[in-house]
Formats: structure tokens, C-alpha cells, sequence
């Protein structure tokens, strides 16, 4: 059956300016776009005519980078995004345990406190969480998911005490001059304290998957990454697709540090989507996060001497780099300073040298926050993709300043130089982090203003054709799917969001309230908005 949708604004993205008013749907692929006469003139017995009453259709919105199953999880957690001090903590997650009826000694998470938004300015110790319960292990993961913090039941559950080293890449914070553990921990030392919390079941989780791709497309998203994924979250997603969980593109990385082997097994899954799932290549760690000062920088954060740290020595990244171009799949590379970003592109160099035939995998730079330049022109000769986490410039820009200074924080998210220089790039919100609002990053992209309305960057601004581009076209591209996805053109995938309005003719500090009334991928509608 033939659907055909008329009577719109038509964006297809294919050229700036390119307005249709009608397209027409067969199988879950784009048959036809043009005028209404044009479109409507194929109408046969049978097909379906959806009036879109002017309204604005744009493509299906590309997710860049996030982390789908940490989304599906967060759920099950308590929000502190709005948490203003050790107090207010200690509250919103006593209240959590107390409505959600938590057995003693089940785990209770919390989610996204910011220590930068905190009275105390500090990080909550195991002293502080041991207030909220000493009978369920208690963890907080900060706004970056790159640190966080434990109760003492944690710490003895973990075997964590004065005698257990940082390991490479990561900290644990003592009390005092003591070597004993106070709870906070950062970077590698987290995550694996992470890695070791149980998930809820699989049944619960299935459950979770579903309410996160609802998540995703109420916000015109279509097809989703899932950055970092190891064994287990492999096998919840493998599941998933097998049992038709999955109504969403979900593009899985997996974990190239540790499970290596889960590609080379499953390399069928690397070209084409399963049911909705497909293994997009390897995601690796160079750095932390700017916000919370671990960020590997070539100049010191202001006032102090420290620049933060690497995760991988040159030796082991290089081999990393190798064993992706070895199995000629993609290498995603998290790096938000201008050090990290420096380690990746010369390695990649060097490495691209010895493997030069297989110089044609599209290397991501996830966050490059604080990418230089100079760094832009060598990752356009390598083919290596910025995806930048530009809603840095709002929700953290007021830190930047603090911690690198204006002139530092104003160059984060380089949009503009990356578009001079004739780079494609794309955006994405690293969810859990922040939600995945796409039209709060684009507002974010063009305005670059902070939460106090700081300007920051100006002339890193971009216009909104280009800021739609990076969640469309070059979302597209980025996971090689340009010939399926990314413009309303026939022979594409009916993959489209219905707007309110028009990103492009609207005001610019008004783009962030723009709604999306309705998502349809593969032809079907998977979100609509109630009236």
C-alpha cells in the first residue's frame, strides 16, 4: 500500500532551499517527492493521504553519540540532575528508596549531580552517602558519567581500601594524606566499579529498551548509537533484535580495549542492520571531561599546574588504531582535550602510514571540545569526523570559562572552523548525559550561549541549514549510510520528522521550543504527539 503525504513543507535536505510540498511512501521506502499535484497524481485505490496541513517534514534526526542501553538504565536510577547541595541529595535519594520499596542490600543509583551546580562545590564522600543508607550500596554518577561516588559498603563490597592502587587512566581519592578512599573516584577507577554493579533483569530491561527508543524518537530521532558496548550490553542488544524489541537503528561500538573478539565473531553484523541492530566498528577512551577537570590539555586548567591525564599510553593506542584498520572497521575515539585529540590524530598518522589501502573507514573524534585548528586540517586528511557534543557551549560554557579561561572555552565545539575547512561533522548529547533534544543542540549550535547568557565563541557560530546538515546528512555519512538515509529523496528510507515549525525560518533563540509533533521510521509512525 502506497501512503502519501501532502500539503507540507517538505525540507529534504538534499540542497539548501530545497522545498517540496509532498512524498509518497511504499514499503517503508520513499517513493516519490514533489508538488501535490505531482505526488497526489500517483494516488491508486487503496493508499492512505495524510494531510500535513503545512507543517514542516525534515529527514529523521542521526544520533552522533550516545549510550542507549545507559539511557534504557537511567531510567531505573535517581535524577539529581536539580540537586543543589549534599543535602538535597541525601534527600531525593532517601525518597527514592522509600517509593521504589528497596530491599536492603539492593543497589540504589543516582544519576547526573554536578558538583559545579553544588553549594558545597565538592564532590559527595562516602561519609555523606553513608547518610543515605548503610545497608544498600550506594553509587552517584556525576553529570559527565565520568566519575562519581560510593558509600563505605561500596568501597568493602569492591575491595576497595588503602591498599588498592589508581589504575592507569583513572583515580581513586583518599582522605586526607591517607592513602584510604573517601569515596569519590574518577575515570577508569569508576567505570570499572561501574562495570561490576548488576544489571536489573532481562525482562525489566526489555521493558527499559523500549521506553528509551520512545525517549529517542519523541526528540525526531531515527536510527541510535549505543558508544561503548561490552559483553554483556552485546548480549542485551543481541537479544533485543532477535526478539523484535527494537523499532529504532541502533549502531552498537564495541569495547576494542577489552572485547576484541565480539566483532571478529560477529563481522556479519558490521555491514547491514539485523532487526534493527548492527555493530557500527571499535569505540576507545583517550581522556575525561572538561567539566570535570579530566580532560587531557596542552596548557594547564586556569590556577593550577595540572592538565589533566591520558587513558592509553602512545604504544597501546597505536596498537588500538592498528587492530582497527586490521579489521577495517571504524574507530571511535572519546577526546575532549586538545592533548588527547594531539595523541589520536599522530598515532592515527603513523598508523594510517603502514595501512595506507585501508585509509577509508571514517575515523570519529567523539566530543573534540577543545580540537585545535591546526588539528581540524590534519583529521581532514586523515578522513577523521569531529562529532562535538556542542550543548557544552550551554550547559557547561559558565565552567569552561572558569576552568580554561574565555579564550580556551570560547573555541570549544569549533562548528565554524570545522565548516570552513570544508569538514564533514556531526552533533550529539553523549545521553545519559543530557537528554537527547535535538533542537535544543541546534538552538545551542547558532546561538552559543551560556546558562548565565554568556556569549561564548561567536565566531564558532554556524547557520541552522548547516547545524540541520550535521544531525542529517552528515549523520548519515558518519555511519556510512548517505545512500539510505539523511535527505527525503526517493529510494531512501522513510525515516522523517514532522515539526511545528520550521528551524529554518524561525527565530534563533526560539529554535530550542520548537516540537516535534511526529516521528516515522521505515514508513511507520513510532511517535506522535498527543494534542
Amino acid at each position: 500500500m502506497r501512503t502519501i503525504y501532502y500539503h507540507g513543507e517538505v525540507v529534504t535536505m538534499e540542497r539548501e532551499n530545497d522545498y517540496q510540498e509532498a512524498f509518497s511512501v511504499v514499503d517503508g521506502i520513499i517513493e516519490a517527492v514533489g508538488t501535490d499535484e505531482e505526488i497526489l497524481g500517483r494516488r491508486q485505490e487503496g493508499d492512505k493521504l495524510i494531510d500535513l496541513k503545512g507543517k514542516s517534514v525534515f529527514p529523521g534526526f542521526i544520533d552522533g553519540h550516545s549510550h542507549f542501553v545507559g539511557v534504557a538504565n537511567a531510567l531505573t536510577q535517581c535524577n539529581l540532575s536539580d540537586a543543589n547541595s549534599f543535602e538535597d541529595i541525601i534527600s531525593k535519594m532517601k525518597d527514592f528508596i522509600k517509593v521504589n520499596n528497596i530491599a536492603a542490600g539492593e543497589w540504589v543509583c543516582g544519576s547526573s549531580y554536578d558538583h559545579n551546580f553544588l553549594i558545597e562545590n565538592a564532590h559527595p564522600t562516602k561519609e555523606v552517602l553513608d547518610r543515605i543508607s548503610i545497608v544498600h550500596p550506594i553509587v552517584i554518577v556525576h553529570a559527565s558519567s565520568h566519575m562519581g561516588s560510593v558509600n563505605s559498603l561500596v568501597l568493602r563490597k569492591m575491595h576497595i581500601d588503602e591498599n588498592t592502587p589508581d589504575p592507569q587512566g583513572g583515580k581513586y581519592y583518599r582522605i586526607g594524606d591517607s592513602m584510604e578512599p573517601n569515596g569519590h573516584m574518577e575515570e577508569k577507577a569508576f567505570i570499572s566499579m561501574q562495570n561490576a554493579i548488576p544489571l536489573p533483569s532481562r525482562e525489566a530491561l526489555m521493558k527499559l529498551i523500549i521506553k528509551a527508543q520512545d525517549i529517542y524518537a519523541g526528540y525526531g530521532i531515527t536510527t541510535i548509537q549505543d558508544g561503548m558496548v561490552d559483553s554483556s550490553l552485546f548480549q542485551l542488544l543481541q537479544y533485543a533484535a532477535s526478539n523484535q524489541f527494537l523499532h529504532l537503528d541502533i549502531v552498537g561500538y564495541i569495547d576494542l580495549n577489552n572485547c576484541r573478539d565480539l566483532l571478529i565473531e560477529n563481522k556479519h553484523l558490521t555491514n547491514q542492520y539485523w532487526n534493527h541492530f548492527k555493530i557500527g566498528g571499535y569505540k576507545i577512551f583517550l581522556d575525561g571531561s572538561p567539566q570535570g577537570k579530566t580532560a587531557w590539555l596542552s596548557a594547564p586548567y586556569v590556577g593550577e599546574e595540572y592538565c589533566g591525564y591520558p587513558s592509553l599510553s602512545d604504544e597501546k593506542l597505536y596498537k588500538l588504531i592498528e587492530e582497527s584498520l586490521i579489521d577495517e572497521v571504524q574507530l571511535l575515539a572519546h577526546c575532549n582535550g586538545d592533548a588527547a585529540a594531539e595523541q589520536y590524530i599522530y598515532q592515527f598518522e603513523k598508523a594510517i602510514k603502514q595501512y595506507v589501502e585501508k585509509d577509508n573507514r571514517r575515523p570519529i573524534m567523539i566530543h573534540a571540545q577543545l580540537v585545535r585548528k591546526d588539528q581540524l586540517k590534519r583529521m581532514s586528511a586523515l578522513h577523521m569526523i569531529p562529532s562535538f557534543f556542542i550543548a557544552h557551549t550551554y550547559y557547561w560554557g559558565d565552567i569552561h570559562i572558569t576552568n580554561l579561561g574565555f579564550e580556551r572555552a570560547a573555541r570549544i565545539s569549533p562548528a565554524h572552523t570545522a565548516e570552513d575547512l570544508h569538514i564533514p561533522y556531526t552533533f550529539h548529547q553523549d545521553s545519559p548525559v543530557i537528554q537527547p533534544d535535538m533542537m535544543r543542540t541546534i538552538w545551542c549550535a547558532v546561538n552559543r550561549k551560556t546558562r548565565n547568557g554568556v556569549f561564548i565563541g561567536k565566531e564558532e557560530r554556524i547557520t541552522v541549514w548547516q547545524a540541520m546538515k550535521a544531525i542529517t546528512i552528515n549523520g548519515a555519512y558518519q555511519y556510512f549510510e548517505e545512500n539510505e538515509k539523511g535527505t527525503i529523496s526517493a529510494g531512501k528510507i522513510a525515516d522523517v520528522v514532522i515539526l511545528d515549525k520550521n528551524p529554518l525560518c524561525t527565530e534563533h533563540d526560539d529554535i530550542k521550543d520548537i516540537l516535534v509533533l511526529e516521528t516515522i521510521k521505515d514508513g511507520k509512525t513510532v511517535y506522535k504527539k498527543h494534542s
